[in-house]
This record gives structure tokens, C-alpha cells and sequence, in this order.
């Protein structure tokens, strides 16, 4: 299928299987800048939410796209930047569920927004939301996700952990290990003590496996993989989606 502007793939997601990408945002705009980005670094770090991507413009690519039926197995926010800083998101789902409701949507994020009551309101109608946690304390946070000044990782765990319980469809918590920094015994704990309040369907343990922002990440092995496995089975079902999975 031909690439759009706003719409991309379908791509062949060993997550998603089959899936459609919707880049609401279009530059590198984000809450975060993650060390192992394959977007590369963020442009503009805020946590403001605006049009970025006009509604509309949203709506016209995706009903090209959609008008022909095409086998999908999800359609994806994602792209260059955090999905939810547009305040357009909820049009966009509301839009879809309306018009295509065979297709599930999923809803990919770094979470940071996700204790605004507005955000949980916008995406309410996703079928599945899959928010990052990389980090079991604030020096991990600053040294893997790098947010901005205004973010502290006590009220990004809070926000994250109130809307698994408020969200109606299905939770995947991905987990990005960076060995050296987030994998130690302690660190596994402290996840541990946090995911334990979540309301999850899964939790995806991911690895490098194409250049991040920073070319110093190490890649976790599937052995490393299932240190973390053994502990934090006990809340949810634990996949490995890294390399070589």
C-alpha cells in the first residue's frame, strides 16, 4: 500500500500483527526522549497538547486508506511523536469506531499523559493501550526516558497506575530493558512494588533491535529477559518482545 504523510503501512508488527499507522503528531514532538528511540531525538520536549495534525487532514488520509477494506489486525497511533499531545486523538477514534468498527485500534504511548482526565476521555474508545515503564525510580527515569522539568516520576507512575484501573479495553505494559541501568536485582523489585497496583493484560519486556538516540545501549539477552519474567509473572501474563522474538 502506498506510504501517506499522515498514514503509514500496513507494517508487520510482531506485537500488532497487521497494522496501520496513524502519526498524529508528524515531527519529533514528545514528553520524553528516550535513549533508545528509533525515531531518533525529540525535537520539542513538552507535555502541551495541541492540534499538531489537523483533524481533518487525520480523517481524509485515513478514509483513502480505508476505503478499499484492507486486511488489517489493528490500526495504530504512533509515529515520530507521543500521540496523545494531540488534542485531536479522541475525533479520530470516535471517527473510526463510527465508520470502521471491524478494525481494533491501539493506542501506543510513553504514558506521561495518561492522569489527565481529558487524555483518559479521548482514548476511552480504544480497544488496546500499550504505555511504557522504564524506569523503577526517578534516576532511571532521568537516565533512560529523559522527561522534561515538569514531569516527576512519582506522579507519572500515579497517573499511569489510576488509568489501568478506569480504562475499559485491554492494558500491554511495555517494559524496554537497558542493561546496566534498569535490570539490576533491586531494580526488578521496585518494578515489581509498582506494576503490583496495575490493572494488566500483559506486560511486553522489549530490547534494542535497531539504533536508538544514544548508540551506547547495550542489547538484553532473552536470558536477562526472564530475570524480570520470573518476578513480574505474578501480576500478568510476560512476553519477550525483543530480539530475536
Amino acid at each position: 500500500m502506498k506510504k501517506h504523510d499522515i498514514i503509514f503501512g500496513p507494517v508487520n508488527s510482531r506485537r500488532l500483527g497487521r497494522s496501520l499507522g496513524i502519526d498524529p503528531i508528524m515531527r519529533n514532538i514528545c514528553c520524553q526522549d528516550c535513549i533508545y528511540c528509533e525515531a531518533g531525538k525529540t525535537e520539542i520536549l513538552t507535555t502541551k497538547r495541541d492540534e499538531y495534525v489537523p483533524l481533518d487532514s487525520i480523517i481524509s488520509e485515513l478514509d483513502k486508506v480505508l476505503k478499499d477494506s484492507p486486511e488489517l489486525d489493528y490500526i495504530t497511533f504512533s509515529g515520530l511523536g507521543e500521540p496523545t499531545l494531540n488534542l485531536n486523538i479522541g475525533g479520530v477514534i470516535a471517527h473510526l469506531k463510527k465508520n470502521y468498527p471491524q478494525y481494533p485500534v491501539c493506542v501506543l504511548t510513553n504514558g506521561m499523559l495518561l492522569g489527565d482526565p481529558q487524555v483518559q476521555q479521548d482514548i476511552a474508545g480504544a480497544d488496546l493501550v500499550i504505555p511504557s515503564l522504564d524506569a523503577s525510580n526517578a534516576e532511571e527515569f532521568s537516565l533512560v526516558n529523559r522527561p522534561g522539568d515538569e514531569m516527576d516520576f512519582d506522579t507519572f507512575v500515579a497517573g499511569l497506575a489510576q488509568f489501568t484501573h478506569i480504562f475499559k479495553g485491554k492494558i500491554y505494559l511495555e517494559l524496554f530493558i537497558v542493561p546496566g541501568i534498569n535490570d539490576s536485582a533491586e531494580s526488578i523489585a521496585r518494578f515489581a512494588d509498582i506494576i503490583r497496583v496495575m490493572r494488566l493484560d500483559k506486560i511486553q519486556l522489549n530490547a534494542l533491535d535497531r539504533p536508538g538516540t544514544e548508540n551506547n545501549i547495550v542489547i538484553s539477552s532473552s536470558e536477562n529477559a526472564a530475570r524480570f519474567s520470573a518476578v513480574l509473572s505474578a501480576f500478568a501474563q510476560v512476553e519477550f518482545v525483543g530480539r530475536g522474538n
